[in-house]
């Protein structure tokens, strides 16, 4: 260190390091690329294949036909779980028989259920590929379907692509540790031979000449140095053995070979990987798109509302006190016929008008008791009293009585309350014992056969075209309707429209919200697909899972109209000959 720190020498030695390290420069970027490149494209991945799996699932053969698609799932040393579906549908076959063979040797497979079949065979534990044949027989024919089982691949491929690039980095910071560690102790040593060679050659060396000549040597022996170190680095970076041992070290390749259910998964680019066995439990079900012809549809809120020929209100005249009937009030949800007796309604009168009532009733009598004397009397002597008197004295005693057969009511007798249509009681607000008003509502009775429907509309001109109008229920039913005519009058800035129910449904009720659906007469393209097919995307937007592999699902995003209760229309983001999921879908959104 004496040595170093002499005046003179310093200098000498970070010029030394300068221009040794300037002429690495260009190799150490590439140490760092060819790892960058190593990863990027590492064995087993490529950017036109699928994406790897997040986690390692068992061996599998997958084989595919016209009308068929078989996947066997490796689920023992030699035992193969195979899965049988139809291409269009992903509907397990019914009624089949399966064989296997490889080679020469040909074994009947076990059916579990539909589309479900097992097979053992000693040759299944060989180590290497298999190229095996399915003959699937068939009542109405047969099918042979070819594939190779890849024993390990499934599971190497299932490595995630972070594990892989992950050991990248950890190669790159080993080499740049490796090349700096040398270096350093290469210039050290080469520090030191420069003083010891000085101290014995001094005086033959004493010339500026000389030293110079000796220190450009040192400089290309340090220029050298690092060309072996940059070699050995790139050289463990690039053997095949490190990232399998680093595969090993995190447990990659134990596979437990138990069920074939592997568990489903979401990969990076939001595809799914479903187990062909999990497909089956979830029941899902594609169907294969076409282009067709549909009506232009406009979609409307809309309210369930009363027949106004078939809805009944029931209020009271005036006054008085609810009392129950021999047979009881009539109660929610029950049916009556036009003219039933619903309750009885006791006239309430004040105490000053009681009184006045009570005195005008006994005036009445008492005029009633005198005319019914003097009419006695005109009749005994009727030679004496002239006819029109005696007339006039029937007539009289006529209005008496009616007037007090009008006002005892009011104080002794009951208003009986009887149903004004035939239907079902949907609102009752009386009780025993209960004082109401004057035209207060006592009870309302729908007929539960005709029902109409009440949607608003804020372009009229919808309705130049109608060819079809129908409601769709929260529950999905759907019931055709009948367009009644449009309303003058608007409603919240639209025009009100009236629907008549052609075919009503036990599961309607007055202001029930529905779903208005009007069909035009003109017609656009698209694809057609059942309503249970859309499912919102991680961003909201309508979308559908496309089925682009036996195992493989894809998000598609769409732009649809609604077609009736059952069925929409794809305008955009689907193609043709694309199995499109029908059943299933909203289960595999749930998958993470």
């Amino acid at each position: 260190m004496h040595a170093i720190l002499q005046p003179g020498v310093m200098p000498r030695l970070c010029h030394l390091w300068y221009r040794a390290l300037r002429s690495t420069i260009p190799l150490v970027i590439f140490l760092g690329a060819s790892c960058l490149a190593s990863a990027q494209a590492h064995e087993g991945h490529d950017h036109d294949q699928a994406p790897a799996l997040n986690r390692p699932v068992a061996a599998r053969v997958v084989a595919i036909s016209p009308e068929f698609e078989l996947v066997g799932v490796l689920s023992g040393a030699d035992r193969l779980t195979v899965f049988v579906t139809h291409f269009d549908t992903n509907e397990p076959v019914k009624g089949a028989k399966l064989s296997v063979s490889q080679a020469d040797q040909e074994t009947a497979a076990v059916a579990k259920q539909d589309g479900v079949f097992e097979f053992i065979a000693p040759w299944l534990a060989s180590t290497g590929p298999l190229d095996i044949v399915f003959r699937l027989t068939l009542p109405d024919g047969e099918d042979l379907l070819t594939g190779r089982l890849e024993k390990g691949v499934a599971t190497a491929a299932s490595i995630p692509a972070t594990a892989a690039i992950s050991q990248r980095p950890v190669l790159i910071v080993a080499a740049a540790s490796l090349f700096a560690g040398v270096l350093l102790a290469m210039l050290v040593t080469r520090i030191f031979r420069w003083r010891r060679d000085r101290a014995s050659q001094g005086a033959q060396h004493a010339s500026g000449l000389e030293d110079i000549v000796g220190r450009n040597k040192q400089v290309k022996l340090l220029r050298r140095a690092p060309i072996g170190v940059v070699a050995l680095a790139t050289a463990c970076s690039l053997m095949p053995g490190v990232e399998t041992r680093a595969q090993d070290a995190i447990g990659l390749h134990s596979v437990p070979a138990t069920m074939a259910t592997d568990a489903p998964q979401r990969l990076p680019d939001g595809t799914l990987f479903v187990p062909k066995a999990t497909q089956h439990l979830l029941a899902v079900r594609t169907i294969l798109t076409k282009e067709s012809q549909a009506p232009r549809t406009v979609q409307l809120v809309g309210t369930v509302i009363a027949d106004p020929n078939s809805f009944g209100r029931v209020q009271s005249g005036h006054t008085g006190r609810i009392e129950a009937p021999q047979g009881g009030l009539a109660f929610i949800g029950k049916r009556v016929e036009k003219g039933d007796l619903l309750a009885y309604l006791q006239h309430h009168i004040e105490a000053y008008n009681k009184g006045n009532l009570q005195g005008e009733i006994a005036e009445l009598e008492a005029r009633i008791s005198v005319q019914e004397n003097k009419l006695a009397l005109f009749r005994k002597h009727p030679e004496v009293i002239p006819a029109v008197k005696i007339v006039e004295a029937e007539g009289e005693l006529r209005a008496l009585r009616q007037k007090r057969n009008e006002l005892l009511p009011t104080l002794s007798e009951h208003e009986e309350i009887r149903a004004p249509i035939s239907g079902v009681i949907s609102s009752g607000n009386v009780v025993a014992g209960q004082v109401v008003d004057a035209r207060e509502v006592l009870f309302e009775i729908v007929d539960p056969g005709r029902f109409w429907v009440e949607a608003i509309a804020h372009d009229p001109h919808i309705l130049s075209n109608l060819g079809k109008a129908s409601a769709v229920l929260s529950d999905g039913e759907t019931l055709p309707l009948e367009f009644v005519g449009m309303g003058l009058t608007l409603k919240q800035q639209a025009a009100p429209l009236s629907f008549r129910v052609r075919e009503t449904s036990p599961n309607l009720s007055i202001g029930r919200p529905v779903s208005v659906l009007l069909q035009s007469t003109l017609e656009r393209k698209g694809v057609v697909l059942p309503a249970s097919s859309v499912v919102p995307a991680q961003s909201g937007l309508p979308s559908v899972w496309i089925k682009t592999d036996a195992e493989r699902f894809e998000p598609r995003t769409i732009r649809y109209e609604p077609l009736d209760g059952h069925k929409i229309v794809v305008l955009s983001g689907l193609a043709i000959d694309l199995r499109v999921v029908t059943e299933g879908a909203g289960l595999l959104n749930q998958v993470r």
